[in-house]
């Protein structure tokens, strides 16, 4: 008999043969034997041996002739993830006969085989083979609180916390509850941007264009800076927007949107700042530091997550922890202009009257991601910049290098006096993709600036010194090498001499925007109002 786990009915037999992890995605690959396909099972779940709960599994297909089946743990039961308990497999044929589960003879389970285990410093989140499985593909899931167990007291502030919480909840339930939805009334809010920009401008004002003014009422509301605390005034009447609003546009993390329970019929729609999948985000981080805790409730309630492509559609997914079906592949609506000449050459003109000495000049734009876990403690290793060899490449090239920090960076960047005639500092300004508008080059390591760069044709280095440690701490949802389209350097050294040899291995960037992107070319804007406003 095979080795591995064999579940068969009389018509079909599946072999498990390997299980492995990749983020919070069990992996379960196998042959189906006989007259059989993917076709030929009618469902798959885990079953709870003692409630008898099921949890489906949504996801198989044939790659190579062999089934590949993906189980995602954080949405093991609908949008919450799989409880503690043991979980055995079952599948049903397509003639209905269950098929029957069973060991293979001679064939050990080891424990720490292909189990997940995912840690942090409060709580231990594991998925592992269960113990007593003899003749079934069993799970035995825990969840354990690993600190603060038990009777305790509660600190002055985090009780105050837990009241204002308590306040709002109860602020928002009472306005939902006088004032009753009309279908009219749309919210566009970030807590990471001061004003009407990027995503929920472009839906804002394509709307008025529209005519639609008229029909609909929209309120916007954000915060001063993307690390402000919002007053007390502002807290009210964000509540009372986010209470009457039947549609709510976002574009990123948003504590308070998921503090509450908004009625069945709201449209929760995250319009999110990156353009495509790159460096995991949301639940696929459970277990890696500044991760969530796979039983939060945060991002779980979007009804729509907008995403430039289908080869997208899986990791947002995962990483906001809902089903695939409410991850919509429309294209970005800020990059709708992209394709307009018009618009383009008049970012151009506004880059120039922004960077005067970057005229007629060699530009290098460099914009590196954050280190740290979030907004509380993000920073960049700005000592890994030599600034003194980099002027001097600028003037050999007759360049400029035009550096953006990520807003999340606290730290104010001081470039020397010196280097200032050729390397300029643009960390205020919000909008990046401006910038790319007037690049020779993109420098980036991390960012989804990939993705903007990419429809631009700009070539692209990848100034990656920490990449081990940045994989152990974060990730990527594609292998990074074989990801990014450009040359890949470790050593500020290896980047200047890229710089200087116009080594971009830029023959990379027409495939990656064609997987990412399609054959999208504009519209994006249109296709979100008409998919979540008017619901065509």
């Amino acid at each position: 008999m095979t080795e591995g786990f064999v579940m068969e009915s009389s018509q079909v037999r599946l072999t498990i043969d390997s299980v492995t992890w990749q983020r919070v995605q069990l992996i379960i690959e196998g042959v189906l034997e006989g007259d059989a396909g993917p076709d030929s099972i009618q469902e798959m779940y885990f079953e709870n041996a003692l409630t008898g709960v099921r949890s489906p599994i949504h996801r198989w297909s044939m790659v190579d002739g062999r089934i590949l089946i993906r189980y995602n743990v954080t949405q093991g039961l609908g949008t919450t993830a799989l409880k503690s308990g043991t979980w055995t497999l079952r599948a049903t044929a397509m003639t209905g006969e269950p098929l029957a589960l069973a060991i293979a003879e001679g064939l050990s389970i080891p424990v720490q085989g292909y189990g997940g285990i995912f840690r942090s410093g409060s709580w231990c989140y594991s998925i592992l083979p269960a113990s007593n499985a003899v003749a079934a593909f069993s799970l035995e899931v825990a969840y354990v609180r690993t600190k603060g167990a038990g009777r305790r007291r509660i600190p002055f502030g985090s009780w105050i916390k837990s009241l204002r919480q308590n306040v709002y909840r109860s602020t928002f339930w009472v306005l939902s509850t006088l004032l009753p939805k009309n279908g009219r009334r749309i919210l566009f809010t970030s807590d990471s941007r001061a004003t009407l920009s990027g995503n929920l401008q472009f839906i804002h004002d394509r709307m008025i264009e529209r005519g639609m003014g008229a029909d609909y009422r929209m309120y916007t509301k954000f915060k001063p800076s993307i690390r402000a605390r919002r007053g007390f005034m502002d807290k009210w009447l964000f509540t009372a927007y986010l209470a009457i609003a039947d549609v709510v546009f976002m574009d990123d993390f948003q504590p308070m949107v998921y503090k509450v329970e908004l009625d069945a019929q709201v449209k929760l729609v995250q319009l999110w700042h990156a353009s495509g999948a790159f460096k995991t985000v949301g639940y696929s981080r459970v277990g890696k530091p500044g991760g969530p805790n796979p039983f939060s409730k945060d991002h779980r309630s979007y009804t729509h997550a907008i995403v430039s492509s289908a080869h997208d559609v899986p990791f947002y997914a995962e990483a906001f922890g809902i089903p695939e079906d409410r991850v919509i592949p429309t294209g970005i609506p800020r990059l709708d202009p992209f394709y307009d000449s018009v618009y383009a050459e008049r970012v151009r003109a506004e880059a120039y009257s922004a960077f005067p000495s970057a005229r007629d000049r060699k530009v290098w734009l460099f914009a590196p991601t954050f280190r740290g876990t979030g907004p509380k403690n993000a920073y960049y290793d700005v000592d890994k910049i030599d600034f003194d060899a980099l002027h001097a490449l600028c003037v050999r090239e007759d360049a400029v290098v035009i550096l953006k920090m990520h807003p999340f960076v606290r730290t104010a960047l001081s470039v020397p006096e010196e280097y200032r005639d050729r390397i300029l500092d643009a960390t205020d300004m919000r909008e990046l993709n401006d910038l790319l508008f007037i690049a020779d080059v993109a420098i980036t390591d991390y960012s989804s600036l990939v993705f903007e760069a990419s429809l631009l044709g700009v070539p692209m280095l990848f100034y990656a010194y920490d990449l081990e440690e940045y994989i152990s701490t974060r990730d990527f949802y594609e292998e990074f090498e074989s990801f990014v389209p450009g040359k890949v350097v470790a050593t500020f050294d290896d980047l200047l001499v890229a710089l200087r040899d116009g080594d971009f291995e830029a023959e990379k960037v027409h495939e990656f925007a064609a997987r990412h992107f399609g054959d999208a070319r504009g519209g994006a804007t249109d296709r979100v109002i008409d998919a979540v406003v008017l619901g065509r």
